[in-house]
C-alpha cells in the first residue's frame, strides 16, 4: 500500500485570486508565481503549488505546500473517497474541527482552515464575514459567495477524519491524481530557453545587418519622440478608419497615464474585448497599481525580472474600452 502524508491545512498558505476568465494552460506557471510574489509569500526546492479553478466565482484558489515529505495529500482531498463508483450529482459541506471542503458532483471545489485569518483570506472586503465560525454562519457563506445550494452537511470528528484518511490510503489507486507544480525548472524548459535565446539573437543579427545596408536613418535618443506628437500621429491614423474615433480618448488618456507614471510602453494591440499590452518599469508595484488603476478586471499574463536594468516587464489583458 502506497505510503501517504495527510497534511494539514494549518501548514499551508491557501489565498483565492480574481480573474475575468480562465488562464490559459501555456501561461499558468507564470501566473501562478506572479500572484504568489504578490502575496509577499517565498518559495524554497521544496514547495509545491495545488490550484484550482472555481468557475462559478471566476476564481483561483492556489495552494502552496512546503513540505519535505513525498505523496502529500491535502486533508480536504480525503472526502472524495465517499463518491467512489458513484455518481452523485449532490452539493455536500464537510466540516471538521479546523477546516471545511465544499464538494459539488463529487468534485473538490473550495477549502479553507478555520481559523482567525480565514476572514482576511476570503474573497474580499465585500464579501460574508463569518462570526465565531458557528456552522450556520460557514453555510451561509458558502451560499452566498458560490450561489449554491448546499444538499447536505456533515460535521466529521477527529475519528471520522482518520477513516476517511485510511479509505484515501487503500483506494489510492483508483483516485484521480492529484497535480502540483514544483518550483524546480525542468530540462525541456532549459532547452527551450536556450533554443529561443538562439532564435532572438539569430533575429537580431539579421535585422542589424538589414538596417545597415538601408539607407533609413533612426534617431538614437528616443527622448527625440514628442508624447504630443504621437498622439498627433495617432489620431490622424485612427480619422482613417471607419469607427475607431470613438477609441482615441481611450488611447490619449492610457499615454497620459502611462506617462505620468514613467512607465514605458512596449506594444499594445487594440481590440474591442480585451487589449493585449506589454509594458515596462523599474518597480513592479507601479505596474501593479496601474493594473489595478486601469482596470479591475485586467489578467497578467507574464512578468518578467530584466536584471540588466533592474526594471519589471509585464505582458497583460485589459479591458481598455467599451
Amino acid at each position: 500500500m502506497t505510503s501517504i502524508n495527510f497534511l494539514k491545512l494549518k501548514n499551508v498558505k491557501t489565498f483565492l485570486t480574481k480573474v475575468s476568465e480562465e488562464i490559459d494552460k501555456q501561461y499558468i506557471k507564470e501566473y501562478l508565481f506572479t500572484q504568489i510574489q504578490s502575496q509577499n509569500l517565498t518559495l524554497d526546492n521544496n514547495s509545491q503549488i495545488h490550484y484550482s479553478y472555481i468557475e462559478s466565482i471566476k476564481s483561483y484558489q492556489i495552494s502552496i505546500i512546503n513540505s519535505k515529505n513525498k505523496n502529500v495529500v491535502l486533508e480536504p482531498f480525503v472526502f472524495v473517497t465517499k463518491y467512489l463508483d458513484k455518481n452523485d450529482k449532490s452539493t455536500d459541506l464537510f466540516i471538521c474541527n479546523d477546516f471545511f471542503a465544499l464538494y459539488d458532483n463529487g468534485q473538490l471545489v473550495y477549502f479553507n482552515h478555520i481559523n482567525n485569518d480565514f476572514q482576511e483570506n476570503a474573497l474580499g472586503t465585500n464579501e460574508t464575514k463569518l462570526s465565531g465560525f458557528e456552522k450556520n454562519d460557514i453555510i451561509e457563506y458558502i451560499n452566498q459567495t458560490f450561489t449554491l445550494n448546499i444538499n447536505n452537511t456533515y460535521d466529521i470528528d477527529e475519528k471520522q477524519l482518520l477513516e476517511y484518511e485510511k479509505e484515501y490510503s487503500l483506494n489510492i489507486e483508483k483516485l484521480p491524481k492529484i497535480k502540483y507544480i514544483s518550483k524546480k525548472s525542468n530540462k525541456n524548459s532549459i532547452f527551450y530557453l536556450i533554443y529561443l535565446f538562439i532564435i532572438l539573437t539569430s533575429l537580431a543579427i539579421y535585422f542589424i545587418n538589414f538596417i545597415n545596408q538601408t539607407d533609413i536613418n533612426m534617431t538614437n535618443n528616443m527622448k527625440d519622440i514628442k508624447l504630443e506628437t504621437a498622439k498627433n500621429e495617432y489620431n490622424n491614423l485612427l480619422n482613417k478608419y471607419k469607427d475607431n474615433n470613438k477609441i482615441t480618448s481611450y488611447l490619449i488618456n492610457l499615454f497620459n497615464t502611462l506617462n505620468n507614471n514613467d512607465i514605458k510602453l512596449i506594444s499594445l494591440k487594440v481590440s474591442q474585448n480585451k487589449s493585449q499590452i506589454k509594458i515596462k518599469a523599474g518597480k513592479k508595484e507601479v505596474l501593479l497599481d496601474f493594473l489595478d488603476y486601469y482596470d479591475e478586471d485586467s489578467i497578467i499574463n507574464n512578468m518578467t525580472y530584466i536584471k540588466e536594468d533592474n526594471s519589471y516587464e509585464i505582458t497583460a489583458t485589459i479591458k481598455l474600452y467599451k
